[in-house]
């Protein structure tokens, strides 16, 4: 029998809830200030491990990235000139099928969510049609979620079911990594997708699942949650109790309608190019 293999993100969770709990024993009365401030350190730390999940955009040749204005390049894609008879979908799209800078899906991605209230400008039948001609999934994500955002969650379920066939796979590897795509979607329908992998096998899974339902889910998912309490690996309890704290102050509707917040809070970074 082989024991679970857990990656380096998840031996981070283990040594944080050991170290807070040698710290219990240790100290016999510890003021609310104390246990306030450690609280909020397991809390910082979890946020870092799930940004560390996040897998890095896939960067083109460099010998092609010349040095760029994305200021300029984002006034343009939002900007209708004369002599240009383009819809500003239709800009977008050549924008990422001509382009192979280092962060063109950054770039759109930042254009399409400067637009997701201005559905003139962008309209819902644009946004469809990009989403059926793109195959990056960053790109395809946003474009769903500014539908969302606009009351149409079509997108969105058609981008959660794209993934639930990778879910299923045998390779522990390929589930783990469909559930850090589902966790940036911060929607309530990818949550139902991810609830089923909180009792996975393999235990880097399973945490992998705990994140991911705590940044997708609403208080309907905590019956999920609520046998992993007292679960024999600390990790799995300690982030099954965190996510039920974090859910149970939203409701049932919550989530089932994307924000801009949401959106602004998965973009891929810009950085300087």
């Amino acid at each position: 029998m082989t024991s679970p293999r857990y990656s380096t993100a998840h031996l981070l969770i283990a040594a944080c809830i050991g170290a807070a709990l040698s710290y219990a024993v240790l100290v016999a009365v510890v003021d609310d200030t104390a246990q306030r401030e450690q609280i909020v350190a397991l809390e910082n730390k979890i946020q870092s491990l799930e940004q560390a999940q996040q897998p890095a955009l896939p960067l083109a040749d460099e010998s092609a990235n010349p040095a760029l204005d994305i200021e300029q390049i984002r006034k343009d894609l939002s900007t209708r000139f004369i002599g240009d008879p383009r819809t500003f979908g239709e800009k977008i799209r050549d924008f990422v099928a001509e382009n192979a800078y280092k962060q063109t899906i950054a770039i759109a991605c930042k254009v399409v969510a400067d637009l997701a209230e201005n559905p003139d400008t962008l309209t819902n039948q644009e946004l469809d049609q990009l989403y059926h001609n793109q195959t990056n999934k960053e790109l395809k994500r946003v474009l769903a979620q500014v539908l969302s955002l606009r009351g149409d969650n079509s997108l969105m379920e058609k981008l959660v079911a794209e993934a639930q066939t990778s879910l299923t796979s045998t390779n522990p590897a390929e589930r783990r990594k469909v559930l850090v795509e589902l966790a940036k979607t911060h929607y309530a329908g990818a949550a139902n997708a991810i609830a089923p992998l909180v009792q996975d096998s393999d235990i880097s899974v399973q945490l992998d699942a705990l994140l991911a339902l705590r940044a997708t889910g609403n208080e309907s998912h905590i019956r999920h949650l609520e046998n992993l309490v007292n679960h024999s690996d600390q990790s799995v309890s300690w982030l099954a109790t965190d996510a039920i704290n974090h859910l149970q102050n939203l409701s049932a509707k919550a989530r089932t309608r994307l924000s801009s917040a949401d959106i602004a809070a998965e973009l891929p970074l810009l950085g300087n190019l």
